[in-house]
């Protein structure tokens, strides 16, 4: 991969621009309604080299549609992609309907495991395998500590340990 160029230098041409650019916040819910389906149509007839392209140049839209499927190149492309957000991957990792690939490859990234906010949400979400959540927990503050114990949403193993960990502390 030393041939790869970064992000903003590679030939989007291929792509349509919905697909690339970022969109207005502002036009209206059935506008972006129209313009998801068109997009969902277009990325699903793509093969699986110009997903994982998309994934890497692609826009917010197209990002979203790609972390659904299936396939673990194309999950990894777009965990990977230099225009992730820290915002992406917080909803991403809060996500309980997403393949436990996607969490896995979260919590194998530093640089994502630095953020509080997505290390709370890997911890609560059920999917977040036991090994990850349990070693995550450590950093968890108190409150949420507290929370997390009485969350009947999050594996029981996971609240349990929140407890001792609380009492461990003395905060019980």
């Amino acid at each position: 991969m030393e041939n790869e160029k970064p992000a903003d230098t590679v030939d989007t041409s291929q792509f349509p621009r919905e697909l690339t650019e970022e969109q207005e916040a502002a036009q209206d819910a059935q506008a972006q309604e129209k313009i998801f389906e068109s997009l969902y149509g277009r990325i699903m007839t793509m093969s699986v080299s110009e997903k994982v392209k998309l994934a890497m140049v692609g826009n917010r839209e197209a990002r979203n549609i790609l972390i659904k499927e299936t396939n673990r190149i194309i999950l990894s492309a777009v965990i990977n992609s230099p225009k992730l957000t820290e915002d992406d991957v917080l909803m991403y990792a809060s996500n309980r309907s997403l393949a436990d690939e996607v969490i896995k490859l979260i919590s194998m990234k530093k640089e994502f495991l630095q953020n509080y906010k997505i290390k709370l949400a890997l911890v609560t979400n059920p999917k977040t395998p036991a090994a990850i959540s349990l070693k995550l927990l450590n950093y968890v503050m108190e409150k949420d500590l507290r929370s997390i114990s009485k969350n009947r949403n999050v594996n029981p193993l996971i609240s349990r340990q929140a407890i001792r960990v609380l009492s461990k502390q003395g905060k019980i």
